[in-house]
């Protein structure tokens, strides 16, 4: 019955030239079974190295095909039969075959399912593999089997050899390679006698063997075959006969190196894998055969098992020069050096123990001396809590509180009473903020974090503390807490936030003072129109009859004008008022848009167009509406300056909103022109102006109301020779999070 293996597997790795383009093949023809050691070397490196350097999907299929076994006519026509039927709609990329025995039923099937694709093979001598007719999509690779430098390398090794003994398979395949070993050994006859054992029966080979002289050695080939017909895998043979004479074995087989060959010049079916690899990616790449020459693989070694020439007495320095060694016994201080050095060891650490011990003892009682100074000199209330949140030791600060009740939740609590517990009470009653650091110390005590810091607000009082739990790097766990009073800070940063506020107010008043004559403008068009069409109703209603219908299209007109005009004056009183800062969901789009309506009439009277690129589905931010409106209404006036004096025509303001990653951006960008020395950043500096009646402190109230809501604000040059300025803010999700 046809034995057949099929694997599939996905490849892909760097190959520029055909990184994007639709999957790619290779379709590998396999001689012997694909699980003997040589076969199984081949492919698997060859599967690795297109693996390696293939970009994209590449489809391996392999077919075993088994001719060492099967080498009749009636074999081959149904193989190809059989090939022909489940290959009819598979086209590979590349084919390999790993014989020349199978490159003949690979170019017979090529002729029928696969014209045209290149084929790569691998030939077992030079003679054969340049006698192939040459065509321009097959190229290939023949392997060197140095039989005679292995003989003669053997026969250095073993100068008293007087007989050497060839073994080799009975397969119709091994049969026909027998011309080339007969050829290869036959200088030799005149030095020693060459005994033929190949194609014996298993049973009359053990016995030849068994009885081979004191002066023998054996050179070992392939044995797929007895005499009988008896057939094998891999290495069965060979593992079998040489349990069965202590004579030393050579091959030309790297797969033999280590299950008891000595060595020889070998084929490394590693390397051989490789090499075939490489030539795949050229051909998948699209080189054409035909620029590939035909030649000899990279794949030998002269290589030899230490194990073996240990058995057999012989040292290192008579084998030939660049010779590898592998499978090297450590010696016994490559084994056993650990334990030596470790006994050595504890010599010596019986002997300073004691010594050490007291040495220890004093450092340990310094040490602790000096931790009690160093905790005695921390500032604030200072504590080392055990891993259930115990206190074990504080500093003086908290041994002495003062009489008021810095200590808050803490006061009365002294050494070996728990810290978690009387800030978990304080929570329980109610005391949110003593909740928050219950949180944070369980969490370092825990682990979850290294350190923290809350601020913890004493209910009913203007008092602010700072709690710092930072992990202790010991082997029990525990934590150092630390409190400082932190009321004054408090109180600067809320003054802070106040002349922030009244700075922000009056930067409004000046901007709304600038759009003064715009907004009377804006206003005044629906007045006017008002004005219109309250006479025009006074006229329709006073004829002999009245045009009602007209008049009360006119009064309907003097309402949405009136509602218009009112719109104006809310949105001018809005960004006037001044009063707490107010958080709550924003929309930039239609902070955008507002400021375009404010500064609309500016603009129309400087000859300028501010132009709106508002993205749709902006998510909404956290802020106060009012202070976010400000900063934009501060970019577009600035931006309305630096272009009025630009050529007409030219006059462009541009308010773009985009999604920033997880924020959420608002850009300004005007065509002016300014000088190429002027820093972006310098604009931001506080009293900085190029406004003659300019305050200098639009842009730095603009950044610090950006820094508050947790964005950031800055400029940069315009490719156009104008300025961009950038607002980012984090989105709603982002803010939540945070």
């Amino acid at each position: 019955m046809l034995l057949l293996a099929t694997f599939s597997l996905v490849l892909g790795a760097p190959a520029p030239a055909l990184a994007d383009e639709a999957p790619a093949s290779v379709l590998v023809f396999v001689p012997d079974d694909s699980t003997a050691p040589a076969m199984a070397t081949i492919t698997g490196e060859l599967r690795q190295a297109v693996q390696a350097g293939w970009s994209g999907p590449v489809t391996f299929k392999l077919e075993y095909i088994d001719l060492a076994w099967f080498d009749t006519a009636d074999y081959a026509r149904e193989l190809r039969r059989f090939y022909r039927v489940k290959y009819s709609s598979y086209h590979p990329g590349v084919i390999v075959a790993l014989r020349l025995d199978v490159l003949r039923v690979v170019l017979e099937l090529r002729r029928e399912l696969w014209p045209g694709v290149p084929v790569l093979f691998m030939a077992e001598d030079q003679a054969a593999a340049l006698a192939i007719p040459a065509a321009p999509d097959v190229t290939g690779i023949w392997i060197e089997f140095a039989w005679r430098r292995t003989a003669e390398t053997a026969l250095r090794l073993f100068p008293d050899t007087r007989e050497v003994a060839v073994v080799a398979g009975a397969s119709p395949w091994e049969r026909a390679r027998r011309a080339g070993l007969d050829g290869e050994l036959r200088p030799l006859a005149d030095r020693v006698a060459l005994l033929d054992l190949a194609g014996l029966p298993l049973a009359e080979l053990d016995r030849r063997l068994a009885t081979l002289p004191e002066g023998a050695l054996v050179l070992f080939d392939t044995f797929y075959m007895d005499g009988a017909g008896q057939r094998f895998v891999g290495l069965q043979v060979f593992e079998r006969v040489r349990a069965h004479t202590q004579r030393p074995f050579f091959s030309v087989h790297g797969v033999g190196l280590g299950k008891g060959v000595v060595g020889g010049v070998m084929v490394d079916y590693g390397r051989l894998g490789r090499d075939l690899g490489g030539m795949t990616l050229r051909l998948l790449g699209g080189e054409r055969a035909s620029s590939i020459p035909v030649r000899a693989a990279d794949a030998t070694q002269v290589a030899f098992d230490a194990r073996e020439l240990a058995r057999f007495q012989i040292p290192e320095d008579r084998l030939p020069p660049g010779a590898e060694v592998h499978f090297r016994m450590p010696s016994f201080w490559e084994l056993y050096r650990r334990w030596a050095m470790g006994a050595a060891a504890v010599v010596t650490i019986q002997a300073t123990l004691i010594a050490g011990l007291i040495i220890e003892r004093r450092r340990r009682g310094r040490a602790q001396a000096m931790g009690d100074a160093v905790l005695a000199s921390m500032a604030g209330f200072v504590a080392v809590l055990d891993e259930a949140g115990v206190l074990r030791r504080a500093n003086q600060a908290w041994s002495q509180p003062p009489g008021d009740d810095a200590l808050g939740p803490l006061a009365g609590v002294t050494e070996g009473r728990s810290y978690l517990g009387a800030f978990g009470q304080a929570a329980a009653a109610g005391d949110a903020g003593a909740a928050r650091v219950v949180e944070l110390v369980e969490g370092v005590l825990a682990g979850r974090a290294g350190e923290g810091t809350v601020e913890y607000h004493h209910p009913g009082t203007e008092r602010w503390i700072e709690v710092r739990a930072r992990r202790l790097s010991l082997g029990g766990g525990g934590a150092v807490v630390s409190q400082f009073d932190v009321t004054g800070r408090k109180r600067a940063e809320n003054e802070a936030r106040e002349s922030l506020s009244a700075l922000s107010h009056l930067n409004r008043v000046a901007a709304m003072g600038e759009l003064a004559s715009s907004i009377a403008h804006e206003i005044n068009q629906p007045l006017s129109a008002i004005l219109t069409n309250a006479q025009a109703t006074e006229i329709l209603l006073g004829r002999a009859a009245p045009d009602v219908a007209g008049a009360s299209a006119a009064l309907a007109e003097i309402v949405t004008d009136a509602r218009r005009a009112g719109l104006v004056v809310r949105r001018t009183r809005t960004l006037m008022k001044r009063g707490e800062v107010q958080i709550e969901r924003c929309d930039l789009n239609e902070a955008a848009r507002e400021v375009a309506r404010l500064a609309g009439n500016d603009a129309l009277l400087r000859g300028a167009t501010i132009v709106l690129e508002l993205a749709p589905d902006l998510p909404a931010v956290r802020g106060d509406a009012v202070q976010l409106q400000q900063v934009a209404l501060n970019l577009v006036s600035n931006a309305l300056d630096a272009v009025s004096e630009g050529p007409p025509g030219g006059r462009r303001v541009s308010v773009r909103t985009a999604r920033a990653g997880g924020r959420v951006a608002l850009t300004v960008e005007d065509s002016g022109e300014r000088g190429a020395g002027d820093d972006p950043e310098r604009f931001f500096a506080p009293f900085f102006t190029t406004k003659p009646a300019g305050l200098g402190l639009g842009l730095s109230i603009s950044r610090s109301i950006a820094a508050a809501h947790g964005g950031r604000l800055w400029a940069e040059r315009a490719p156009g020779g104008g300025m961009v300025v950038r607002l980012e803010l984090p989105g709603e999700a982002e803010e939540e999070e945070r």
